[in-house]
């Protein structure tokens, strides 16, 4: 099965989860991840705000800028087909905005030099035991992992979205380990 199948079997899959089992599993994702010695101890992390497929990670978010810890999402530019981290100072609807495909960013972009970065929480449209990643095919993280690699970088999935092998391209990036509501993969 190549890529795009493989993309369009999972997303099949997670349009027949339930909003309740999106949020069940979200929220057992949370608890794994808040239980990673190098997620406990990291002062920068970089992670997401989820798009409606993706895990939820806002209660893992807010705890963290409660924290006073410095928390990452990607800032993108479009036109390099690059991104880069960009401080979150809050989850408040005024401190976003939204951009294409329905990204949300910070209002006000304030990047987070890639050296500071202590961990890297990656979505994905699929993920293997391996840590190999399936994106969305614009290739956004991989180049940004290729280049500003941070020590510890975890993949987060719904168990729908763990495929046995992942047909595998000389760019693709590996994670270190792959957190499921289930499981911990390590690589």
């Amino acid at each position: 099965m190549n890529k795009r199948e493989q993309r369009t079997k999972i997303a099949s899959l997670l349009e027949s989860m339930t909003i309740e089992a999106k949020v069940d599993a979200s929220h057992a994702i949370c608890e794994r991840l808040k239980a990673i010695a190098s997620i406990e101890l990291a002062d920068t992390i970089f992670a997401y705000l989820s798009l409606d497929d993706e895990v939820n990670l806002t209660p893992l978010l807010t705890d963290w800028i409660s924290e006073s810890r410095t928390v990452g999402v990607p800032l993108v530019a479009w036109e390099e087909n690059t991104m880069r981290a960009g401080v979150l100072p809050s989850l408040e609807p005024d401190s976003l905005v939204e951009t294409r495909h329905g990204l949300l960013e910070p209002t006000i972009r304030h990047p987070i030099p890639a050296e500071y970065v202590d961990v890297m929480i990656v979505p994905g449209v699929g993920f293997d035991s391996c840590g190999n990643r399936l994106g969305r095919g614009g290739g956004f993280y991989d180049r940004y992992l290729e280049v500003s690699r941070p020590p510890v970088v975890i993949g987060v999935a719904f168990d729908e979205q763990i495929l046995d092998a992942l047909p595998i391209e000389s760019h693709d990036q590996k994670m270190n380990a792959v957190v499921t509501p289930s499981t911990t993969l390590l690589n």
